[in-house]
């Protein structure tokens, strides 16, 4: 595999070096701008595989010359046709979910708290609709990742909050049409279940070893906070402070792995 940054850049640097070369001389024959070798050499950017093969060929040197011959684990790229395309997918997914949950929120809390439907049933209806939708491919997108990073615990994670909101999702829209269970039950179940599968996931995120850095971390802690302060119920409000910067995190952790896996089948190719 070809080594990352800043690793790459100073090795391209020592290259440049040993010819003889100033930075300049180098551009004069890639025709590459100044300011891009400054960034790349500098480990500011990573640069495509045309930019990078077109350096070297300046250098007289091949790829080999930048693989990163440390072990390093096997990444399942090729398992069940895994491209950065369905990551793409999930972190667009997650995008929307995000911006039509403050929507769904307010038009809840009218509905359960001030018992008022705001919007017609149909409407209803497709804005659940929508946002389950949505949230399942975004948590598709951790499962899919499990598989890439053998990282199980972030599958379950995942599958047990899909599997909880295609639950209480059916709920909220069959309820428009016939006498549910007691609301007060119903919320009390559904901010545990959710608690629960916040806390796994958050969990698998912090103990997930990934080359994004401290991301997951990040995330993962603002996930469990979340769990706790939802499983407690009565804090459940205060779950939500903590719900959204965690899915914001998920949502760039999911554009970032997606542009992993590009440069890795780059690499390979």
């Amino acid at each position: 595999m070809i080594m990352k940054q800043p690793e790459l850049g100073q090795k391209i640097s020592d290259l440049r070096k040993q010819k003889g070369l100033t930075q300049e001389e180098l551009v004069d024959q890639c025709n590459i701008n100044v300011r891009t070798i400054q960034r790349i050499e500098a480990g500011e950017v990573m640069p495509r595989s045309f930019t990078l093969k077109t350096i070297l060929n300046a250098l007289g040197e091949d790829l080999d010359s930048l693989r990163d011959h440390t072990p390093e684990k096997n990444y399942n790229l090729n398992e069940a046709n895994f491209s950065a395309k369905h990551i793409k997918f999930a972190w667009i997914s997650g995008l929307i979910y995000f911006l039509l949950g403050f929507v769904e929120f307010a038009v809840d809390y009218e509905r359960f708290y001030e018992d008022n439907l705001i919007i017609s049933n149909e409407l209803y209806i497709s804005l659940k609709f929508v946002i389950l939708l949505t949230f399942v491919y975004f948590m598709w997108g951790f499962v899919r990742s499990g598989n890439l990073f053998s990282n199980y615990l972030l599958k379950i994670g995942a599958f047990f909050l899909i599997g909880t909101m295609i639950l209480f999702s059916i709920y909220d829209m069959s309820s428009l049409y016939f006498n549910g269970f007691y609301v007060e039950y119903v919320l009390i179940f559904q901010s545990i279940f959710f608690g629960i599968g916040s806390f796994i996931l958050g969990f698998a995120l912090i103990r997930w070893e990934t080359p994004m850095g401290s991301i997951p971390k990040v995330a993962g802690g603002f996930e469990i906070a979340a769990g706790v302060m939802f499983i407690m119920v009565f804090l459940a409000w205060l779950g939500y402070l903590f719900i959204t910067p965690a899915i914001v995190l998920e949502i760039v952790l999911l554009y970032k792995i997606g542009e992993f896996i590009k440069d890795r089948k780059s690499a390979q190719e």
